[in-house]
């Protein structure tokens, strides 16, 4: 075999194992991060279907898995942050349903150690997963509970529109809010005509 003349052969077989190493590493990334899309989703789901049980048994090993995932990417292996973001951002969203449905809040990035820029968008995408739920209690004649999440949705929509994004993706994200927020207007409307009752989109509950 030829010589090398400006590359040493042993270097470049560092370099190999090196790159070997590394995507090794993505790949368990990326398989953490399937594992918290799936338990989000299932976090979500039993919420819907008041399977607190369920939910709360997920929730804590959600916890753990977003955690060991972001350090990872912002201490050892910072070229993978962007494969960590969807991740991040599906278990802030379930995060969000979980506090609201058992404490009636919305919790912090802070609280749930996630960098800003994943928690609005889990943020917002949340608001789609509770109008799922204001329907489903709308279906048990539980208007209360969809007039409550019309606020909570108000006031998100209001929030994240008082930012004011220059980024596009986060604009269209707000529009999303504001849609969720219109279609549940429109559906306590159809509930409250069809039961006889005044509808005033602006009420305080």
């Amino acid at each position: 075999m030829k010589e090398w003349k400006y590359l040493n052969k042993d270097y470049i077989e560092r370099l190999k194992q090196t790159f070997r190493t590394l995507e090794d590493k993505r790949d368990e990334l990326l398989q953490l991060g399937r594992t918290i899309n799936k338990n989000s989703k299932t976090i979500i789901y039993s919420l819907i279907r008041d399977d607190w049980e369920e939910a709360e048994k997920y929730i804590q090993e959600n916890r753990q898995l977003v955690k060991q995932l972001f350090e990872e990417v912002t201490k050892h292996y910072p070229q993978y942050y962007n494969n960590a973001f969807i991740p991040m951002q599906e278990y802030v969203e379930a995060e969000v349903v979980y506090h609201y449905l058992k404490e009636g809040r919305i919790p912090t990035h802070e609280e749930l150690g996630i960098p800003e820029e994943a928690y609005v968008t889990g943020l917002m995408d949340a608001a789609g997963e509770l109008l799922r739920k204001a329907v489903e209690e709308m279906i048990k004649d539980n208007i209360d509970f969809a007039l409550k999440v019309r606020e909570i949705l108000e006031e998100i929509y209001l929030a994240m529109l008082s930012l004011n994004f220059k980024n596009f993706d986060y604009r269209k994200k707000v529009d999303y809010v504001g849609g969720v927020l219109n279609r549940l207007i429109d559906y306590i409307f159809q509930k409250q005509t069809r039961r006889g009752e005044n509808f005033n989109p602006q009420k305080e509950n």
